[in-house]
């Protein structure tokens, strides 16, 4: 399942919208993970970004273009298609666990060189790894992941 560019922008801007309005609601702003949704337009700018680099290899770029299509399917571990933008937390997950290998792969420059948001990158994905066990049950994470690095 490919995506052009314009898509990938257009879902960026819809993202950014629905996650600025939902964390601006009562719901939202009560959300236990709200500090952590914030991020998720940020983090699939930066997924966008690395897949086009040319530092990355064939092999991250494949894992980098899964968890944009994680994060693009509306029906997934927690579904934003049917709970809103709360169900971003297990794509921000998955895209956390994908960066961190790059990360270990090859430099942190990469992630510094296409980091829109205004923290630290690389810290804002260490915070959400962090938050994979209090999100996801035990087993259910290591599973879903293995899909990535095939």
């Amino acid at each position: 399942m490919e995506h052009t560019r314009e898509e990938q922008e257009n879902f960026y801007f819809r993202l950014r919208t629905k996650t600025d309005e939902f964390l601006k609601s009562k719901t939202g702003r009560n959300h236990k993970y709200a500090k952590y949704l914030l991020f998720a337009p940020d983090i699939f700018y930066l997924l966008i970004q690395v897949v086009k680099d040319k530092r990355v290899s064939g092999k991250d770029k494949a894992m980098v273009a899964g968890a944009i299509g994680y994060f693009i399917l509306p029906f997934d571990l927690i579904p934003e298609g049917l709970i809103g933008p709360g169900g971003y937390i297990d794509d921000l997950v998955v895209a956390s666990f994908v960066l961190q290998t790059i990360v270990n792969n090859l430099s942190p420059e990469i992630i510094h060189d296409h980091w829109a948001g205004d923290d630290d990158g690389l810290e804002v994905i260490k915070k959400i790894a962090g938050l994979s066990d209090k999100v996801l049950k035990k087993g259910t994470l290591p599973g879903l992941l293995k899909k990535f690095q095939k």
